[in-house]
């Protein structure tokens, strides 16, 4: 019965995120109570989705200073549900996919941007917007596409 009322929690915890009424503070701290570890000065905006089972919310870590534009969505699981190609699981092990996303500090995701499982944005990197994420994005470097390709490096020689 615990484990029930946990996973409900956790849903609608995950559900309230999306919310464009609530402040980025209770964004954090919902994606916070699913078990999302989340550092300092994470900006949320609407629209954000979380696509997992309930239980892998802890398999996505952000790291401090990351903001995300408004209806990204991060996929950590995805299988075909109660449909016959869930039986072929055998056959095609690609039909689940159960993975890890890691955003390292100060990195910034476009508005509409799809990040997909096993996948790490590394630090001071941009996700264009309406990008997906398919592999690891190196550090100081522009993404966008479909999938994203890097498009340009950042520098970090600062201009006086």
């Amino acid at each position: 019965m615990v484990n029930i009322i946990k996973k409900g929690f956790r849903k609608i915890c995950r559900s309230l995120v999306k919310n464009a009424f609530l402040p980025n503070s209770i964004r954090v701290f919902l994606l916070k109570m699913t078990g999302v570890t989340i550092g300092s000065q994470v900006i949320i905006n609407e629209g954000f989705t979380l696509a997992c089972d309930i239980g892998y919310e802890e398999n996505l870590i952000i790291e401090d200073r990351v903001a995300f534009g408004p209806n990204v969505t991060i996929i950590i699981t995805s299988h075909p549900n109660h449909s016959l190609l869930r039986e072929l699981h055998s056959i095609y092990p690609h039909f689940e996919v159960f993975g890890n996303v890691r955003i390292k500090h100060d990195s910034w995701i476009g508005a509409g941007s799809i990040i997909l499982p096993d996948t790490c944005i590394n630090e001071s990197s941009l996700v264009g917007a309406g990008s997906v994420v398919t592999k690891d994005v190196p550090s100081f470097c522009v993404v966008a596409g479909n999938p994203a390709k890097i498009i340009r490096e950042i520098s970090t020689a600062r201009k006086n």
